[in-house]
């Protein structure tokens, strides 16, 4: 494995990462955040899923990004709120104390590659060695279809595929919303100037 490539795209990938919740200005946070969507993306790639990584690029730093940069030209931007030094010690202790939670739990999780894992040591429900041997061997069986990667996500986890398409779906719903309401809300006040006016 490359281990340049990982530890480069993990420094840009922390440095997108901060710079998108340092940064006073939206429009600059949505940049870093799609940044950092594309550096994962990247990520997942020399992982070996690139299939992932593709969906990654296209969702994450593709579509989601120019969805949350035209909402963030289409709405109106509230005056900022000046918080008290309190409450924003109390922000960085909750901040602080989810970010060693997180890191507390993922010290349980096993290297990436072990073959001792559950998902690669214990026998699958079906009786095979594991999970991935029983899609390999049955895949082209059970759906007759060419590609092993299709058969897995829309027949073996038909279920979470469905639901990841009603969350897409939800968000493109929402994102619609924003902006008819921001044209109503715009055509609205270009009315009523024009009432004045006469």
């Amino acid at each position: 494995m490359h281990w340049e490539l990982e530890i480069t795209l993990l420094i840009f990938g922390v440095t997108a990462a901060w710079l998108s919740i340092a940064t006073r200005s939206l429009l600059t946070s949505a940049v870093t955040l799609t940044v950092f969507s594309f550096l994962m993306a990247l990520s997942f790639v020399t992982m070996g899923a690139i299939d992932v990584g593709f969906t990654e690029a296209v969702v994450g730093a593709g579509v989601t990004g120019i969805f949350i940069i035209i909402a963030i030209f289409k709405t109106a931007r509230p005056s900022p709120e000046t918080s008290g030094s309190r409450f924003r010690v109390a922000k960085l202790a909750v901040l602080f104390l989810f970010g060693a939670l997180l890191i507390y739990g993922s010290t349980g999780l096993p290297n990436r590659g072990n073959a001792n894992t559950p998902l690669n040591h214990d026998p699958s429900a079906a009786g095979t060695v594991n999970a991935a041997s029983y899609y390999i061997q049955n895949a082209y069986e059970d759906a007759a279809t060419p590609n092993m990667v299709t058969v897995i996500l829309a027949d073996y986890r038909g279920y979470d595929t469905l639901g990841e398409e009603i969350v897409i779906l939800a968000a493109g719903l929402i994102c619609f919303l924003v902006l008819r309401t921001t044209r109503e809300r715009r055509e609205r006040e270009r009315r009523k100037s024009d009432r004045f006016n006469r």
